[in-house]
């Protein structure tokens, strides 16, 4: 197994850009309170990079808001019981008024942490609900931020 780890990982690094934040909304993507707060993340950049944008669409370009036909309260309530559902996820902070979830991520294998937050806007008479991943370690995430975003609608949406 330790003699395919490095081939699987040159694979994966062969179909996902360089990047380790990804989210929904490039132009205007959810901002991290909490895990910003956290003394593993004192000291590092947690706002997008712009440098992101153009890679980002280019790679993911399926990923965008979940829209959600009930109002912005309803589905955040629906996205926190989704959020406390994920495998591997804390949740660190839950903020009703605002519509913000923020929550830990652990990957299986490596055991690293990961930041997540979640915000839900107003979309219409509906709502939408944005999301970014960001991990901690390393310039290129293999593609796990994508697929933990994906992974998360999915559950929001059973």
């Amino acid at each position: 197994m330790k003699k395919l780890l490095p081939l699987l990982a040159l694979w994966a690094s062969a179909c996902a850009p360089m990047i380790n934040d990804i989210t929904t909304t490039p132009d205007d993507p959810p901002s991290f309170r909490r895990a910003a707060l956290l003394p593993e993340n004192r000291g590092r950049e947690m706002t997008y990079p712009n440098s992101n944008i153009s890679r980002q669409r280019r790679a993911y370009p399926d990923l965008k808001p979940l829209a959600r036909a009930e109002a912005p309260e309803s589905a955040y309530e629906a996205a926190l019981a989704a959020a406390r559902r994920m495998p591997r996820w804390n949740v660190i902070a839950a903020d009703a008024a605002a519509r913000v979830i923020e929550a830990v991520a652990t990957t299986g294998l490596m055991r690293f942490k990961d930041d997540v937050v979640i915000e839900v806007r107003p979309n219409g008479t509906g709502s939408a609900v944005h999301m970014r991943s960001k991990s901690r370690a390393g310039k290129g995430d293999l593609g796990a931020n994508a697929k933990r975003i994906r992974a998360f609608f999915e559950e929001l949406g059973r």
